[in-house]
C-alpha cells in the first residue's frame, strides 16, 4: 500500500512539473512520445531537485519585480518534490544534512535570498497543506500559473507529513540565526 501511495505521489508530482513546464509560456515543440516526456519528467524531479530549488530561491531577491509570483511557484514546486518524495519523519536528519551541504555553498546574500523565499514558500504552503485552506492563497498560485498543477498534487495521500518533514529539516538546519 506504501509503494502505492508513493507511486500515485509520483504521478501526481509529474503532472504538477508537467503543468507547471506549460504554465510557464515556453513554446514546446517536443514531438517525441509520451514515454519520452515521462522520462524526463521523472528525471528532473530525481537528479538534483533539491539543489535546483534551492537555487531557484537564491535568485529571488527580495522586492524584486515578480518575487510574489515567483515565491508562489517555489512553494507549487516544493510541495511536488515533497509530494513525489514522500518523505518520512525517519528522514529528518539525513535530508536536514543534504540540504544544509547545499545550502552552505552559497554566499552570504543568495543564502538570505533562499530563507527569504522559503520562508514565503512556507507560509503560502501552511495555509495550503497544513490548515487545509487553499481557497485562501489559491490566486496567488494561479497568479504565478501555478494552481492547476498544485490541485492535483495537494490530494498526494501523505503530502502533509512529507511536507512538514520537509519544512521541519530546513528549519533546524540553523541557518536563520546568523
Amino acid at each position: 500500500m506504501k509503494k502505492m501511495n508513493k507511486i500515485l505521489a509520483m504521478m501526481i508530482a509529474l503532472g504538477m512539473a508537467v503543468s507547471l513546464m506549460a504554465s510557464c509560456g515556453e513554446d514546446n515543440k517536443q514531438t517525441s512520445s509520451q514515454e519520452g516526456a515521462d522520462t524526463s519528467a521523472t528525471e528532473q524531479l530525481t537528479e538534483d531537485t533539491l539543489g535546483e530549488i534551492l537555487n531557484d530561491a537564491s535568485e529571488i531577491g527580495e522586492g524584486t519585480a515578480g518575487s510574489s509570483l515567483k515565491k508562489a511557484a517555489l512553494a507549487a514546486r516544493i510541495a511536488s518534490y515533497a509530494a513525489a518524495i514522500g518523505f518520512t519523519d525517519d528522514q529528518v536528519e539525513d535530508l536536514k544534512s543534504e540540504m544544509q551541504a547545499k545550502f552552505d555553498a552559497f554566499d552570504k546574500e543568495k543564502q538570505a535570498n533562499i530563507d527569504n523565499a522559503f520562508m514565503e514558500a512556507f507560509g503560502l504552503l501552511d495555509k495550503a497543506i497544513v490548515d487545509g485552506d487553499y481557497d485562501s492563497v489559491k490566486g496567488q498560485f494561479e497568479d504565478a500559473g501555478a494552481a492547476e498543477g498544485l490541485d492535483v498534487v495537494l490530494k498526494a495521500p501523505g503530502l502533509k507529513e512529507s511536507y512538514n518533514v520537509f519544512k521541519s529539516a530546513y528549519l533546524t538546519m540553523g541557518n536563520s540565526d546568523d
